[in-house]
């Protein structure tokens, strides 16, 4: 097979299985730990080049000779939003404006530093209108975010009767799963049960017992909002439609006052009796970067599994017959739509102007912009970008094109890609794990 390169194979193994997985190829085998272990200290050792030409020619036989019924899968191509007839994502930012001021927003209390703007029931079905109808057969999943969404109830069910009425007359062919990311306090009667009515998937954010979610989440006035989210919560509950994921934000305050991540996640858990709960690293500490705080850790569940999107990706892709030179969408088939109508690739860009995809002008939406922009995407080809063209990973890798394009900072960067890797790494393993235990099961 001539010389083995980085990104060829990614080798692991825990107590009960080894897996070697062939990245290029998009396939894994298990063997046993001490097998995989010693693969691996072999493959080290080749690359640091401490073996002998003898060796490393058997190494080379041995890993061609592996995988040697399995060709290279094909390279995906991304068609962009001109060619595609499904969005996978409208992000809208439904209000840059938020009722509270929690101390490390990043987004500068909701606002994104531009002027404060709620989208209207009727401009919002104005833009969807315009923007979807004639081009797309359907949107598979619409966000509702902010600032705070529930800023504005009256668009959000417009936004959700919006599609409803398409799918009836057959505009659209089916509705969208409906999701929204809120802090929770102006969850009332109303909301809860315009959430349940459209089924709408909601996160709540909230960083955990009311000691420390209260020096950080605040409203305007500084005051705690632990009992007004706790209200929302229950609203939801009664509802029927309880929170899907419960997100903290961990902090150096967390850390200072003895709070673990599995402490806040148990915590809020337990006492809100919600399965899923995520604590995300405090990566900017808004107002006051002294909140700011980076582990890189992996996040799992009360249960061990991993909460983490970028695992389920990389479950999602050792399924695939293709590899994506992508990985976030962003641009290609997702969007955020701001209240005004300007578009962006995704909340993360909005403030950004040289990334302004559209605007809305005299009733229509002008996209010449959007070839300058997506140019810019492109050239984050993970089969072309230097970041990435050693790395096994490339082939699972949801990465954040924010993070490249907008981030300066290149130890945060390679921080992050560590962390990536180490959850597909567990993706893979745990993918190979259970596939050992369904053999067995079935003798």
């Amino acid at each position: 097979m001539g010389a083995i390169k980085p990104d060829q194979f990614m080798i692991s193994f825990n107590e009960t299985v080894g897996v070697v997985y062939a990245a290029r190829k998009g396939r894994l085998k298990t063997t046993t730990p001490k097998h995989a272990k010693a693969l691996n200290d072999c493959l080290e050792q080749y690359f640091e080049g401490k073996l002998s030409d003898s060796d490393k020619e058997k190494l080379e036989d041995y890993m061609e000779d592996s995988f040697r019924d399995s060709k290279d899968l094909p390279t995906e191509t991304v068609p962009d939003l001109t060619e595609r007839g499904v969005l996978r994502r409208i992000e809208l930012l439904i209000a840059n404006e938020c009722n509270l001021n929690c101390k490390y927003c990043y987004a500068h209390g909701g606002t994104y530093r531009i002027r404060e703007r709620r989208m209207l029931p009727d401009e919002a079905e104005t833009y969807l209108r315009e923007l979807l109808i004639g081009k797309y057969r359907y949107v598979e999943i619409i966000t509702f975010f902010g600032g705070e969404p529930t800023l504005c109830p009256d668009t959000i069910e417009r936004v959700c009767e919006f599609f409803e009425t398409g799918v009836r007359n057959g505009t659209f062919e089916k509705i969208p799963v409906f999701l929204m990311v809120s802090n929770g306090t102006l969850i009332d009667e109303k909301m809860a049960q315009i959430i349940h009515r459209f089924h709408i998937g909601v996160t709540v954010s909230v960083d955990g017992p009311q000691e420390i979610n209260d020096l950080l989440r605040v409203d305007a006035a500084g005051a705690g909002t632990f009992s007004r989210v706790s209200k929302g919560i229950e609203n939801l509950v009664n509802a029927g439609s309880p929170p899907i994921l419960l997100e903290a934000t961990y902090t150096t305050r967390h850390k200072e006052l003895g709070y673990t991540k599995e402490d806040i996640r148990n915590y809020l858990a337990d006492h809100f009796q919600v399965k899923k709960v995520m604590a995300a690293d405090c990566t900017s500490g808004g107002t006051d970067e002294r909140l700011a705080y980076t582990d890189w850790d992996i996040h799992t569940g009360k249960d061990g599994e991993m909460m983490t999107e970028e695992v389920r990706y990389a479950v999602d892709c050792l399924k695939q017959k293709e590899i994506s030179p992508i990985g976030c969408d962003a641009c290609f088939g997702s969007i955020l739509l701001m209240p005004d109508g300007d578009i962006y690739p995704c909340h993360s860009f909005v403030g950004h102007a040289e990334y302004r995809m559209a605007c809305f002008r005299e009733g229509h939406f002008d996209f010449s912009d959007y070839e300058r922009v997506l140019q810019k995407f492109m050239n984050l080809n993970k089969f072309q970008h230097p970041r990435c063209t050693d790395c096994w990973a490339k082939a699972v890798c949801l990465f954040c094109p924010a993070e490249i394009l907008l981030e300066k900072n290149t130890e945060c960067i390679s921080a992050s890609c560590h962390t990536r890797r180490a959850a597909q790494k567990y993706a893979i393993l745990k993918c190979a794990e259970d596939g050992l235990k369904r053999k067995k099961e079935r003798g």
